[in-house]
């Protein structure tokens, strides 16, 4: 166990003359004794990367200082004593900072009969409301300290710390920019939020899309399996907002207020899926998409591995054909796993699209892309298209080439 470090106080102290010169400033002090005043002692946690803790006293015009090392379980303490020279004997008592250390340490002062036990209060606390204690007139005497209230009951000695800092509630969070609803029939999303409310880093996701059970469209995680013969897989793939925080620009021309199509872009589920037209359609438009094999080569490009890219029928939407590939699976032999990017930029022809609607959208720069592919882009994906499983049947004809059970002749 590592031993406290004790310091010659005496030799440490500055002479009141000089104190009344000198600012007490602890900048690596987080905490404060409440009500420092006597004798007593503290005890505290130190940061998890504090080395040493730092502690001033100031008591009756004079200053001394020091330093306390962590014990092996980054623990502190000290003695208020006479024979150190901390003990605080001014009738309006004085401060005692220290730190880096973390909340919960406390310390205590004992009076001519009892002792009382406060906490260590947090600096940055020390600046709330407080409350007024409620006096119980002469028979208690009362000495307010650092976020306490100092209490001694003159006929029996008893003395106590009340802390009298008042809580603050959590501030709640910012609203976030955007779209808004009318609140009347058809519930569609016809004005945004664009002041005292919180903007995100214009960044945007990426959704796919692709056959689910039952016939339905689901959303695609990070890996699908390719077919092993026949009709292509066919996924979607479109562009969102990741909904941070954004407001739109796009006006009508008219009267200078957005049009009610790019207040809904981008943001999911806000568009007027009460008139039950094209409800969730409200992908980001004028796409330029890419998609580029990252790895899992035998072959050099996502369309030798059966992985191709196009516009679908809906603009600003992707379609990705994924088929079968013997390349990559062949029925015998290793197997490989194509893994691809697909990307998201802005096209060229960009009127009215994901530029105009929204031109703060954050796009990779070379230095920060994951991949060289995704500069200059919105957003990028990555997809695993693994290999479908070798069939029961390829697999007992390799097991067991030959009928261990030739039929039998009469």
């Amino acid at each position: 166990m590592k031993k406290y470090l004790t310091c010659a106080l005496i030799l440490c102290a500055i002479p009141a003359a000089a104190a009344a010169q000198v600012e007490v400033n602890c900048e690596s002090c987080t905490h404060e004794v409440s009500v420092y005043m006597g004798e007593g002692g503290f005890i505290a946690t130190a940061d998890e990367d504090a080395k040493m803790v730092t502690w001033v006293s100031s008591c009756g015009g004079v200053t001394v200082s020091g330093e306390l090392e962590p014990n092996d379980d980054g623990t502190v303490s000290a003695l208020f004593t006479m024979d150190n020279g901390l003990a605080c004997m001014d009738e309006k008592g004085g401060t005692f900072q220290l730190g880096p250390i973390t909340d919960g340490g406390w310390f205590w002062v004992t009076d001519d009969m009892n002792s009382a036990v406060g906490g260590l209060v947090a600096k940055d606390v020390l600046k709330n409301d407080m409350a007024t204690i409620t006096s119980a007139g002469d028979g208690v005497t009362m000495m307010t300290g650092k976020g306490a209230v100092y209490l001694k009951e003159t006929s029996s000695g008893r003395v106590g710390i009340l802390p009298n800092i008042l809580p603050e509630p959590p501030t709640p969070p910012a609203a976030t920019c955007g779209p808004r609803a009318r609140r009347s029939w058809p519930y569609d999303y016809n004005a945004q939020l664009t002041h005292s409310c919180m903007l995100g880093g214009g960044g945007t996701k990426i959704r796919l899309t692709g056959p689910a059970a039952h016939g339905r469209t689901g959303m695609i995680g990070e890996a699908v399996t390719r077919p092993a013969t026949g009709e292509p897989l066919m996924l979607k793939a479109d562009l969102w907002l990741d909904e941070t925080g954004s407001y739109s620009t796009n006006t009508d021309g008219e009267n200078d207020t957005p049009t009610i199509v790019s207040l809904q872009k981008g943001w999911v589920g806000k568009t007027a899926s009460a008139r039950g037209t094209e409800a969730g359609g409200n992908w980001l438009t004028d796409v330029e998409w890419a998609v580029n094999l990252h790895g899992g080569a035998p072959l050099a490009d996502a369309a030798g591995a059966g992985i191709t890219i196009g516009d679908s029928d809906f603009n600003g939407q992707a379609e990705i054909s994924i088929a079968g590939s013997p390349s990559y699976c062949p029925a015998i032999g290793a197997q490989t796993t194509a893994t691809v990017i697909i990307s998201a930029g802005p096209s060229t022809n960009d009127i009215g699209g994901v530029n105009e609607i929204h031109p703060g959208l954050r796009r990779f720069s070379t230095s920060n892309a994951p991949a060289t592919v995704l500069a200059g882009k919105h957003a990028g994906i990555s997809l695993s298209v693994m290999c479908p499983p070798r069939s029961s049947a390829n697999q007992g004809t390799e097991l067991v080439p030959d009928n261990p059970f030739p039929p039998t002749t009469e």
